[in-house]
């Protein structure tokens, strides 16, 4: 047994029931409910080894979508061959019912592939990736407008790599729009079945400060064309049906904004650049641009790893006199670096098939308790959305919770 596995149970065993009952036993349930509402694209075939995510805590069903969108007007920089900038996003949202709409999978088929070939070096095939609780094309809730999130991933990640943090926020009534920024990101299926991969070269041949104006770039444009879906217009670029009441469930009054690694960077990015972003949250990521030095206006949470990296440190350390609102610095006990994406839990759960050697989980994971550590990220970033999109009262905020001993405040 690996130090992780040893106090990954040695918490488990001491966790309150209801927490127990929100994480590991709920993760159980949520799996064999999708797999009845999803049907055949469930089932593990002999060999696989199936992967779950937790099942979110709030009281709304979701739905989700997913759009292409291309901006005519802007060229890729990133692509191969010349072409216009194309963008894969995905609206996960409160809906009024997911009857006879099937729970999507984390990843498309095509996608997972290349996951499994690229990222973790594995026969395709092997992991049953894990079924979300969003339910593909569900009518939304549009009894009010929702608060809209945007999501930005790290480099080599994708749109799916914080589903966990993602269904938990759209649960609790908010519509959160992850973005792939296509050639940074690992893997994009696009409509017609091209599977575009990161173009590592042309993002590595960029400062990283140009390659956050790109992503930023990117997160204007998809804001852009949410307020022409709230206007009435599809935008997507194929005109595919748009879920019932989608456009009218948005409400762009009120938008905030999170991501991890560069995701993070982008994140504090789009605020500098687009007051439209009320609000941001950082999950262990840099700080490039205009946002380093200038500062920010707006409510700002930075949330770090346990994995030791002193240039992120000494960023913050310069960013926090430039902050002129409310901002709040955690630390997440005993994580790493990917502590903040769904393989805090899915690479412990794959293990038998991938088979990290310890110093690498150890590394990237931590040696702390993954389901409790995603059950932390969720409790405090829904504190900050509420707090600032919604302005409600929280104490998560005023010190130490005996709830999430894992998470300290360094300043």
């Amino acid at each position: 047994m690996t130090t992780r596995q040893r106090n990954t149970l040695s918490r488990v065993l001491t966790l309150p029931a209801a927490l127990i009952a929100v994480g590991i036993l709920a993760t159980a349930t949520a799996t064999a409910t999708a797999t009845a509402t999803a049907g055949a694209i469930t089932a593990p075939t002999a060999g696989q080894v199936r992967l779950a995510l937790p099942a979110p805590t709030g009281q709304h069903r979701i739905g989700t979508t997913t759009m292409h969108l291309v901006d005519s007007a802007r060229p890729d920089p990133w692509a191969p061959t010349p072409r216009s900038r194309e963008l894969k996003i995905q609206l996960w949202y409160p809906s009024t019912t997911t009857a006879g709409h099937r729970a999507t999978p984390w990843m498309t088929r095509a996608e997972q592939a290349h996951l499994e070939s690229d990222y973790f070096n594995v026969p395709t095939g092997r992991l049953a990736w894990p079924i979300t609780h969003g339910h593909e094309g569900a009518p939304a809730d549009r009894a009010a407008r929702h608060p809209v999130i945007l999501y930005s991933h790290g480099s080599r990640g994708d749109r799916t790599y914080d589903t966990a943090l993602v269904e938990e926020l759209a649960s609790h009534g908010y519509i959160v729009v992850t973005i792939d920024h296509t050639f940074d990101a690992g893997e994009v299926e696009f409509p017609d079945g091209r599977v575009e991969v990161r173009n590592k070269a042309a993002v590595l041949a960029m400062s990283d400060a140009d390659v956050v104006a790109v992503r930023t770039t990117d997160t204007r444009f998809v804001l852009d064309r949410l307020t022409a879906l709230a206007a009435g217009t599809n935008p997507d670029a194929e005109h595919r049906p748009v879920p019932r009441g989608l456009g009218a469930a948005l409400d762009l009054t009120s938008v905030g904004m999170f991501g991890h690694s560069m995701g993070g960077a982008t994140t504090l990015e789009t605020m500098h650049d687009d007051s439209r972003v009320r609000a941001g949250a950082t999950l262990d990521g840099p700080v490039f641009g205009d946002a380093a030095t200038a500062g920010l206006a707006q409510p700002l949470l930075l949330m770090s790893s346990g994995w030791v990296n002193p240039t992120r440190d000494a960023m913050w350390d310069a960013l926090w006199p430039k902050l002129t609102g409310w901002r709040q610095r955690l630390n997440l006990g005993d994580s790493g670096h990917l502590s903040y994406t769904d393989f805090e839990l899915l690479i412990p759960q794959a293990q038998p098939v991938i088979g990290w050697p310890t110093e690498q989980l150890d590394h990237f994971l931590g040696t702390g308790d993954g389901p409790h550590a995603i059950a932390a990220q969720r409790a405090y970033l829904l504190a900050f959305f509420d707090l600032h999109l919604r302005h409600l009262r929280t104490d998560l905020f005023d010190g130490p919770s005996p709830c999430y001993p894992e998470i300290t405040f360094p300043r």
